[in-house]
């Protein structure tokens, strides 16, 4: 498979050497990726195959059971992909996580674990769209390689939330957004053993039991995320050997106001500091440390919360943060908050170009697979564009005719990673390119 690009030469090697696959399967599912990313349209595997016909090696039935029938790990291909987007971190470096669900379209009847889902793309504050599928908590890793002007959620790791119902139905364990992003981030912590991870999540994903697992092991990661304005509060316990009531040490002092009330009597300050689309901006926020106490499971974790404060004249209510590390400054936990948006750009970018919608896998095993594998293979995509040389990544001009392009977009790492698919691959057998003539729409010369 040298023949696909020298520049996908790390990630086939780091593949060869986890042992994800046996050697045939490993040939056909790197054919079959090399199809999927230069495919127009549905991302089927009829409309892949046809497109990698020259590196096609055996019945063409083997690529239709490859999602189904063949054997690999999932979990090996995520360490794969987690080594390879760490590796382009700085050495001493945080790696920076952002958490979120997304929904994956689905039509049929015998479609595996579909069910109803809320669309958070169409959805309102008065009104709920629903939409019919799967939801996947997908975890990204946050990059800005040398070049790229804001940092790029690369999906590393995916996992299929179900609701009670359907899970009673395919006879499962119903788990949480917050329980499912936990398991992913252990998976983490083993993968890169001596690296500290900061998670970025919504209400959903970062809870307050993900706070008590990010205190548990401070050492290694640092949680940030959305708090409620009527959070429970408590001040620390001015004896902590003191016993309660129940037999135990006491775990919090006096109640105190809920936030909402609180940013009226502390003191507000105002700072530039990192915003969403990598921008800088003046914020009035105040930030207080406290105890957050949950009553469900009568667990109090420390935590650090700050507010941005909104404007009653424009109609903007106030958002509250908070970070399990409670040295942490308010623009330090709005800044990483911030930059989770990173990961709605990969869900766009990946709905419309690498058409995870347009698949047609309805059985257990491929229901788990595809997704994944499409949303990974964004991260594949700006990792072997990473690897182009400079005249490589310069081929594919970013310039437009109607205004100037700056930035470099998940559109144009995708045409360069074509371009050299289709060079040295795919067009093997055509000839010179100055004999193929591209009629214009317009008349103009191409």
């Amino acid at each position: 498979m040298r023949a696909i690009s020298p520049a996908a030469e790390p990630l086939l090697s780091a593949m060869t050497q986890s042992g994800v696959f046996t050697r045939p399967t490993r040939r056909r599912f790197v054919a079959l990726m090399a199809g999927l990313v230069v495919t127009m349209g549905r991302r089927s595997v009829s409309h892949s195959i046809v497109a990698i016909k020259p590196l096609l090696e055996g019945h063409w039935s083997n690529y239709h059971r490859l999602y189904s029938s063949a054997r690999f790990s999932m979990g090996c291909l995520a360490a794969v992909l987690v080594r390879r987007a760490v590796a382009l971190l700085p050495a001493d470096a945080a790696i920076q996580l952002a958490a979120d669900d997304t929904v994956d379209g689905r039509a049929g009847d015998c479609v595996r674990a579909k069910s109803a889902h809320r669309d958070p793309v169409r959805s309102t504050q008065s009104k709920t769209a629903i939409k019919h599928g799967h939801k996947w908590l997908a975890m990204c890793v946050l990059v800005q390689p040398k070049g790229w002007d804001r940092p790029w959620a690369l999906p590393v790791m995916c996992a299929l939330c179900v609701s009670p119902k359907t899970a009673g139905a395919i006879k499962r364990r119903p788990k949480t957004p917050s329980q499912l992003a936990r398991q992913m981030l252990v998976r983490l912590m083993r993968w890169p053993p001596d690296r500290k991870s900061i998670l970025a999540g919504d209400y959903q994903v970062v809870t307050h039991q993900t706070a008590a697992f990010a205190r548990r092991h401070a050492d290694r990661v640092t949680v940030v995320g959305r708090m409620r304005d009527d959070a429970n509060l408590y001040a620390a316990p001015v004896n902590p050997k003191r016993k309660s009531r129940c037999g135990g040490l006491v775990k919090k002092g006096r109640k105190l106001a809920s936030p909402s009330k609180q940013v009226r009597t502390l003191a507000v300050t105002e700072q530039a500091m990192a915003w969403y689309g990598s921008s800088r901006r003046k914020v009035r926020h105040v930030t207080e440390q406290a105890l957050w106490y949950d009553k469900h499971n009568n667990a109090v974790t420390p935590v650090r919360w700050a507010c941005v404060l909104g404007n009653p004249k424009l109609n903007q209510a106030g958002a509250y943060f908070f970070c399990s590390d409670v040295a942490a400054s308010a623009a330090w936990i709005i800044g990483q908050y911030a930059r989770r948006w990173n990961i709605e750009v990969t869900f766009e970018e990946s709905r419309a170009l690498l058409g995870p919608e347009t698949t047609r896998h309805w059985c257990r095993q491929s229901v788990l697979r595809v997704t994944p594998i499409l949303l990974g293979l964004f991260s594949v995509v700006a990792l072997v564009r990473n690897n182009l040389n400079a005249a490589r990544r310069r081929a594919v001009s970013t310039a437009t005719p109607c205004y100037d392009k700056t930035r470099v977009t998940f559109a144009d790492a995708l045409a360069a990673v074509r371009r050299e698919l289709w060079e040295p691959a795919l067009l093997r057998d055509i000839g010179e390119m100055s004999d193929v003539s591209i009629a214009c729409p317009r008349g103009c010369e191409t």
